[in-house]
């Protein structure tokens, strides 16, 4: 299925984790350990007006950016980036209300994502809290800072 997305996007993975892309490169990059992995297997696309869909494969359509960039890119991390093609199936959207409510039930469910063990009762209630105050999905985004499957 063709998406039109709304950037930036999250992602909210099947074990919760939540992830975050800015743009449609880094939502069609991803490491090698995503592919080998298959972290993205039923990945829970989210676009900034709360059009929804998850994903049901994943393929690869090759090497990610230029020579030079590829080169770079492997020199500075030690992985190789490739560029990926989403297979989606459209789900119903969500209010921003909603997308707040499963991203902080995912923090929840990984508070050693967000904090160090013994700020769960300062700073994870604080992340919670943040995200809770946000008015928008792109808040919500510009908010936690999240990570892209680039490096993974």
């Amino acid at each position: 299925m063709e998406a039109s997305f709304n950037f930036p996007v999250l992602g909210i993975s099947h074990d919760n984790d939540v992830w975050g892309f800015p743009d449609l490169r880094r939502l069609t990059t991803c490491g090698p350990r995503t592919l080998k992995d298959g972290m993205q297997r039923d990945l829970e696309l989210i676009d900034a007006q709360g059009q929804r869909w998850v994903v049901t494969s994943v393929r690869t359509i090759g090497p990610a950016g230029s020579i030079p960039g590829r080169w770079f890119s492997t020199l500075l991390t030690g992985k190789p980036q490739f560029r990926i093609e989403h297979e989606l199936k459209a789900l119903e959207p969500l209010s921003v209300g909603e997308v707040k409510d499963r991203v902080c039930a995912a923090m929840r469910a990984h508070p050693d994502f967000w904090c160090e063990p013994d700020e769960r009762d300062t700073v994870l209630r604080e992340r919670i809290a943040d995200v809770q105050a946000t008015k928008t999905i792109v808040d919500i985004h510009e908010t936690l800072g999240l990570d892209t499957f680039e490096g993974y």
